[in-house]
């Protein structure tokens, strides 16, 4: 009798687990398929025929953190950004919509959401409920977690990435043999470690 107790927590835990992970691929599949419109919803795909509600000409640019990204490789700062679901958004394009695909999660799972920008761009979800099976707990602990991730897909996107990499890296390289004075200083001189930051001034005008 004990041991058929046992197999049916057991079959429990499995289920909760399995509960996670779905529910972990699913919230990252909606942020990254719906990553090039803050608009569509996050459950069908569908957005408004407004001309307002599209993205900035420039976002993955500036909002997206796409040339600090591209540069962290070559010395500039990591692209990451965390958020808490449900309803951790802050004031980023970033953590708007990842806070948006991760609106209709069940009710009692929470977690985060990383999104980590670079030539390829996946988008992490880990989530965690209460685990309530007392002779499990003693063992597993209170909460019990699952986590996947999906990567957005932008062909073109990524193509034209590869192509700016490879034209930055040949300029810096070509640029080494030039002293920071002839080009105005360390101050103003476009080097591995601002270019992300240069860029995206220029960018934003």
């Amino acid at each position: 009798m004990l041991s058929v107790i046992m197999i049916l927590m057991l079959c429990l835990y499995l289920y909760q687990s399995a509960m996670l992970v779905q529910a972990s691929a699913i919230t990252s599949e909606r942020a990254a398929y719906s990553w090039n419109n803050q608009h569509k919803d996050a459950r069908t795909g569908s957005f408004s025929e407004n001309p307002e509600d599209k993205e900035g000409l420039y976002w993955r640019l500036t909002d997206d953190q796409l040339l600090a990204a591209l540069f962290s490789g070559v010395g500039g700062e990591t692209a990451a950004e965390t958020i808490n679901v449900p309803g951790g958004a802050g004031g980023s394009l970033s953590a708007t919509k990842m806070a948006k695909a991760a609106e209709q999660l069940p009710a009692g799972m929470d977690g985060t959401m990383t999104s980590k920008r670079g030539l390829l761009h996946p988008i992490t979800t880990v989530l965690y409920t209460p685990l309530n099976l007392t002779p499990i707990k003693r063992i597993a602990g209170d909460k019990m977690g699952g986590a996947q991730y999906s990567t957005v897909v932008e062909p073109v996107e990524f193509i034209r990435n590869i192509e700016l990499v490879r034209y930055y890296a040949g300029k810096f390289k070509a640029d080494k043999a030039v002293p920071a004075e002839e080009k105005g200083g360390e101050a103003v001189a476009m080097t591995p470690k601002n270019a992300g930051v240069q860029l995206s001034k220029v960018a934003k005008k």
